[in-house]
């Protein structure tokens, strides 16, 4: 009794965890417009040089898109995490508050790397960025899945499998996106967060259509 009442003290209400994280999210990813200006140009030449200014942004529009769905995805991933989440202890804070210092990260080094696309170090620290966010997230969920007295119910593993191979493909964009950038081909490496992802999909899709031959053969 005496040890349930100390667990009970450790543990803290999720809800304003998650209202601080939604905020966070929010304001990040609303934040990402910022690197995208509206050029000052006169009336008189707008016809002509307006669309040669809007063309010469296409880095800074596809880093927003990349990190904008880069945010939106973790974002639900947070959301899955809390959603078998009954309360949260002193680690999973932490771990969070790790989280969100990375998270308003993010515009900083989206803008960077859209304004300075071949220059190798602005891609290098949004790739480290994402790398090390995406990591952190794959730890928590590492950690939460490990501590029944923390989760709502215990988690099928066939769930388990998947949030793993859900949280996989921005590793791996990220770290092959850095191998890139050393290789001579900054810009080429942002592509790979739209690879790896529907990779991951297509590798996923052929898992659970095998796993659902597997059942029906054992039915």
């Amino acid at each position: 009794m005496e040890s349930e009442e100390i667990l009970d003290n450790t543990l803290i209400s999720k809800n304003r965890l998650e209202a601080l994280v939604d905020g966070v999210f929010a304001f990040a990813m609303t934040l990402l417009v910022v690197g995208l200006s509206v050029p000052t140009i006169p009336k008189a030449e707008a016809a002509t040089e307006l669309p040669v200014y809007i063309a010469s942004m296409f880095p800074q529009f596809l880093s927003f898109l990349i990190a904008f769905f880069i945010l939106a995805s973790l974002w639900i991933v947070h959301h899955e995490h809390f959603h078998f989440l009954r309360s949260v202890n002193k680690v999973v804070l932490w771990l969070n508050i790790l989280i969100l210092i990375f998270v308003v990260l993010v515009p900083f080094s989206t803008n960077l790397s859209g304004d300075y696309p071949h220059v190798p170090i602005a891609p290098l620290i949004f790739h480290a960025n994402m790398l090390v966010l995406s990591c952190l997230f794959l730890i928590q969920w590492q950690y939460i899945i490990r501590r029944p007295a923390l989760l709502t119910g215990p988690i099928h593993p066939d769930r388990i499998l998947d949030a793993v191979m859900d949280r996989v493909p921005i590793i791996l964009a990220a770290v092959i996106g850095m191998g890139l950038v050393i290789f001579n081909a900054p810009f080429s490496s942002m592509y790979m967060y739209m690879i790896f992802p529907i990779l991951m999909r297509a590798v996923m899709w052929y898992i659970h259509s095998r796993r659902a031959v597997k059942n029906g053969q054992l039915a």
